[in-house]
């Protein structure tokens, strides 16, 4: 089996994760070298996770490989696993566009929205996609391209690949449980067992991690992939600091929100996540969705654009742009700019500074799976 070295694929692994409080104690004053710091460890952290996904999905399309399979897809390699890609510090108030991202590209729904040109470029667009980064999620072009690449295959090539990958058994209970959803019942009623996996999947998970491990559950045991999990870092609740956040800025949000209704946009409220519900305002108001939505099991009605914004407006794209510019100028005339993006970096910080010893054990737990790896890769 031709094994190639690890130093030819990737990288090697992200800086240690090197924290200054000692002893899990924090320090009395969180500084802004403070923040620089443990917002690059977040930053390292997230990157190593990633190698790892990389390499995990380099072992198992080896494994593939030695059975004949030239065209693998990537997602299911890993487990369909992403690990978050940490972007910085950034408050829930920066999911309003400045007013240079409102001209650029509105809320982001545009891009998505329509098919033209303009809105298939600005998908691609580095602003856009750091925009969007924190709350759609990071996506990988090259395990995207693979992924339509391997469903350009034929079905029987298909499922000959998921038998290879998965085992038969494992396949056929996909099989089963996605038949059984399509025709309406509910997953928890199916009843079937979960199979142990099998496969290139098993060769993988053994590989890397040693060897799946027997989860108890109460509803019957089942073995599960193990894992580093997320970074000990990424463990602060966005509610928790919005909470603290928001008092902060109560006087700002007033203002801000006064500003909207001025221009006649009336009915909004930041929820408990600091999130702004713009996405079903403007879906539902320039792309004609039709979203209903629910909160407490009751039906919220979502704002409507005003008419005289409406009127000006000489297509969908020209008036979301608008809605927008209207929303990051409010913002930014209301105080929701700069000051609390350095608050929040800093409410972040005092609640990550003393966790370096599980920092480490994770740092060292991920070590250990690269490590494991690398044997296979190189054939030892």
């Amino acid at each position: 089996m031709r094994r190639t070295p690890l130093s030819r694929l990737l990288p090697l692994l992200a800086l240690p994760l090197l924290l200054t409080a000692c002893g899990g104690e924090e320090p009395e004053e969180v500084t802004a070298e403070d923040v620089d710091r443990i917002e690059q460890a977040i930053m390292n952290g997230s990157e190593t996770a990633w190698e790892l996904v990389l390499l995990e999905r380099r072992v198992g399309a080896m494994c593939m490989q030695d059975l004949g399979f030239t065209v693998n897809d990537p997602h299911t390699l890993s487990g369909s696993v992403v690990p978050d890609r940490f972007t910085g510090f950034a408050s829930p108030y920066t999911r309003i566009p400045t007013v240079e991202q409102a001209e650029l590209f509105g809320f982001g729904l545009w891009p998505h929205y329509l098919d033209t040109p303009a809105a298939e470029e600005m998908r691609e667009h580095p602003e856009l996609l750091a925009f969007t980064a924190d709350d759609q999620g990071w996506t990988d072009p090259d395990a995207e391209a693979g992924h339509a690449e391997f469903e350009a295959e034929s079905d029987e090539y298909q499922e000959e690949w998921s038998r290879a990958f998965h085992g038969d058994e494992r396949h056929e209970y996909q099989e089963a449980v996605s038949e059984a959803v399509e025709s309406g019942a509910d997953y928890d009623e199916i009843g079937l067992e979960l199979p142990p996996f099998g496969g290139c999947e098993l060769e993988t998970i053994t590989a890397v991690y040693g060897g799946p491990e027997l989860l108890e559950a109460e509803d019957g045991d089942y073995w599960v992939k193990p894992g580093p999990g997320e970074s000990p870092l990424t463990s602060v609740g966005d509610g928790e600091l919005y909470t603290e956040l928001s008092a902060s800025y109560a006087d700002q949000e007033e203002a801000f929100f006064v500003c909207l209704a001025e221009g006649g946009y009336e009915g909004f409220a930041f929820d408990e996540l600091g999130w702004l519900n713009t996405y079903d305002f403007i879906a539902n108001g320039v792309y004609d969705a039709g979203f209903v939505v629910e909160l407490g099991g009751e039906e919220v009605l979502v704002p409507e654009i005003p008419d005289d914004v409406r009127d000006e407006a000489d297509d969908q794209q020209s008036l979301e742009t608008a809605v927008a510019v209207d929303f990051a100028r409010c913002a930014q005339d209301a105080g929701l700019r700069d000051g609390p993006e350095e608050d929040w970096a800093l409410m972040y910080t005092e609640r990550l500074i003393g966790k370096e010893t599980a920092i480490l054990a994770w740092q060292e737990e991920i070590d250990g799976y690269f490590a494991n790896a690398q044997a296979y890769i190189e054939g030892e």
